[in-house]
């Protein structure tokens, strides 16, 4: 009799080859709404299995077989032994990992993809910041920063006709130009195909915005696909699966990798929204006819004491220490 975990691995399956009833599209639906530890879940069981289904491809094998051997790799890690120490999705270091989104005390997360040959693996890297801004390298000489309570998935070789990642959390890539090798990013219900051009993703909670810096970027979810070129971005929920196309009004979305602040008639609250994640604090704008008013300015690298000073010598407010809060009253 096979376990709640293996039945919902079938649903995940069915789901994503477009076989599952409506009755069981709906039970997936809900499962990936009613925890984020499931919506983390999907995302990693979905990068194995498309890369698996990439490799496939290649040569003919038995589908069923295929997928079988993929079930028991997943869910027993049944892999040959790796160099680096690797955890199941099933282990409870694994499980731990995908309920904080983050996989704390693991130097390199490894989970495996696997050739049609038996016993042959590819290695997929996991990149976290945590505490503080992290950037680095990928394997085609592409770049990613990461923000704070971020990471990203990826192969340790891109071997196939796909560059694909998956990210959790915030990050800016510089893709390096490859037309044969598309360069795709996945994150929630969003998927972003480039071939060449530099972007930022932001992934917290329901909400994911995709921001254009340079070149052109396609994004997708289940029911819609929009382009979007320099200067432009895209906004969507989870469970919406619907683009909101617009103009990029304000270059906030900078600050991490930067280390600026700038404004540009940007409403305050933005700026506020901003300085909340920077600094690890809780600004709050007591006035709320302040909170859309339009400010233009920059702050370089500057300490948040001096950017509130700032702030309140504009719009004539006091800074109040209050209850573990700062507020502009």
């Amino acid at each position: 009799m096979k376990s709640y975990t293996q039945h919902m691995d079938d649903l995940l399956v069915k789901h994503l080859t477009g076989e599952a009833t409506e009755a069981e599209t709906l039970q997936v639906e809900k499962w990936l709404a009613s925890d984020e530890a499931n919506k983390h879940y999907f995302d990693h069981f979905k990068l194995i299995w498309e890369e698996s289904v990439q490799l496939a491809s290649t040569t003919t094998v038995d589908e069923q077989l295929a997928w079988e051997r993929f079930q028991n790799r997943v869910q027993h890690g049944s892999f040959a032994k790796p160099r680096a120490r690797v955890w199941s999705l099933n282990s409870p270091m694994m499980r731990a990992a995908i309920i904080t989104g983050l996989v704390i005390g693991i130097a390199a997360l490894t989970f495996f993809l696997f050739h049609n040959n038996p016993g042959k693996v590819i290695a997929v890297v996991t990149v976290q910041a945590i505490d503080s801004v992290k950037a680095n390298a990928l394997p085609d000489g592409s770049e990613v920063t990461l923000n704070k309570h971020s990471q990203v998935s990826y192969p340790e070789k891109f071997a196939n006709d796909k560059r694909v990642l998956q990210l959790n959390g915030e990050a800016f890539f510089k893709v390096q130009p490859n037309k044969k090798k598309p360069f795709e990013v996945h994150t929630n219900n969003v998927t972003i195909t480039v071939v060449g051009t530099s972007f930022n993703v932001r992934s917290r909670g329901d909400t994911t915005e995709i921001i254009v810096e340079t070149g052109v970027v396609e994004v997708a979810t289940d029911k819609q696909t929009v382009v979007l070129k320099a200067g432009q971005k895209a906004i969507t929920g989870f469970t919406e699966a619907i683009l909101q196309k617009q103009a990029n009004t304000d270059q906030l979305y900078n600050y991490y990798r930067s280390k600026k602040f700038v404004c540009d008639s940007t409403p305050l609250y933005k700026l506020i929204e901003k300085l909340n994640e920077a600094y690890d604090v809780q600004i709050v704008i007591e006035k709320e006819a302040l909170r859309n008013e339009p400010y233009t300015v920059t702050f370089d690298n500057k300490p948040l004491e001096e950017i509130l000073t700032v702030i309140s010598s504009t719009f004539n407010t006091s800074v109040i220490k209050e209850k573990g809060k700062i507020i502009l009253r």
